[in-house]
């Protein structure tokens, strides 16, 4: 498997493993509030994203298959804090370490790459299949959880920071 760094055609492939609203607010939180998504509100999102901060969006592939992605992006004036966040592996592989391997090469990029200090990233409590991979590769919980308003319902966002 290697991870590397995002193409815009990569978009074609990630929508289709949305496959419902609530998905695509597990997915994205409140960025993107329209389902189905198209490929052109990545693409246009992370073009912004890109011309603002360091945002490194990346795609994990295995024989040119396309089979994750997630993004990478500092969140400190001294580019020492790296955030993971869209992190979405394609659900015909979900529950057979594709998450695992994707966050592990993830956190060796940013540590390798970015020259990270600390990685943290948030998952919503609903989500307890990702809550429970981004566990088990080393992430703890922190005590800034908050909560964020999905389609009239307040859900849990859980704060995680890696600790190796």
């Amino acid at each position: 498997m290697l991870l590397r760094k995002y193409k815009t055609e990569d978009a074609k492939e990630i929508i289709k493993w949305i496959r419902n609203e609530k998905e695509l607010f597990l997915w994205s939180a409140n960025i993107y509030n329209k389902y189905p998504l198209e490929a052109e509100n990545i693409n246009s999102f992370y073009e912004g994203c890109s011309k603002k901060s360091n945002f490194y969006p990346m795609t994990i592939v295995e024989e040119d298959r396309i089979i994750g992605h997630l993004i990478l992006r500092n969140t400190d004036k001294k580019n020492e804090i790296i955030r993971l966040g869209f992190i979405i592996v394609d659900p015909n592989l979900r529950g057979k370490g594709y998450g695992k391997k994707l966050i592990s090469l993830a956190i060796q990029y940013a540590k390798n790459n970015l020259k990270a200090k600390e990685i943290n990233l948030g998952v919503f409590e609903n989500n307890i299949s990702a809550y429970k991979c981004y566990k088990s590769v080393g992430f703890v919980e922190t005590n800034k959880n908050e909560k964020i308003k999905i389609n009239n319902e307040e859900w849990n966002c859980i704060e995680l920071v890696y600790s190796e």
